[in-house]
């Protein structure tokens, strides 16, 4: 009895040390198949931007654009790093239901630089389906005033104060489907920026204790 265990026991280990080996050897043949690719070209897309204000500010999105340079480096199978260079315009617009004829929207234009983890993963010969995320730093540029015609008595400190932080920094992430053929590949997606930093100061002294970038991008991507 206490054999025919032994024997069924060193089977077991037969069987699970072959399969081991089979898929060690898989991933090895996997690794010995796969080609690194750097890659770089332009971007573009629309944003649809607000600012998340502590009070609260009832807004719809104000839609606005971005572009830009990217470069893309994939080092191991289904994984590498995206980093972009961009232009992008943001902002915010009001619009209370209660009061419409009231309204105010302004543009804040940034360049940012996203660095972000890029996945995807293979759906056929020219398809990949594409997973980006990671930190977004940027810097203010310029503002501009695009509507408003709220009266003196009813303009608050946000419709007449300028910018007082030109450093945004916060998270970004989305995903899309990358179509590659013998020009280049193709690459739509799309994103949401989080800020976490605020665009007017934000002590117990100051109006707002937040005014944070939040921020919708729909992105077409050429890479060659």
């Amino acid at each position: 009895m206490l054999i025919q265990v032994l024997q069924e026991r060193q089977n077991s280990i037969r069987i699970v040390l072959i399969a081991l080996f089979i898929a060690i050897s898989q991933f090895i043949s996997a690794q010995k198949d796969f080609q690194k690719e750097l890659s770089w070209g332009v971007n573009s897309g629309l944003t649809f931007a607000s600012v998340n204000f502590t009070p609260s500010v009832r807004q719809s999105k104000l839609n606005q654009g971005a572009g830009g340079f990217s470069v893309r480096y994939i080092s191991e199978k289904n994984v590498g790093l995206l980093f972009e260079l961009n232009y992008s315009q943001r902002g915010w617009k009001e619009y209370d239901p209660d009061q419409p004829e009231k309204r105010y929207s302004r543009n804040l234009s940034y360049l940012e630089l996203p660095a972000f983890t890029h996945l995807y993963y293979s759906a056929g010969k020219h398809f990949r389906l594409i997973a980006n995320f990671g930190p977004q730093i940027g810097y203010f540029l310029n503002e501009k005033i695009l509507e408003s015609n709220i009266k003196a008595p009813d303009r608050d400190f946000r419709h007449t104060a300028t910018i007082q932080r030109r450093f945004d920094w916060g998270l970004c992430f989305g995903g899309g489907i990358e179509f590659r053929t013998g020009i280049g590949s193709f690459i739509l997606d799309g994103r949401y920026y989080y800020g976490l930093s605020d665009i007017f100061n934000n002590t117990r002294a100051d109006k707002y204790a937040a005014s944070s970038n939040q921020v919708m991008i729909v992105k077409l991507t050429f890479l060659i």
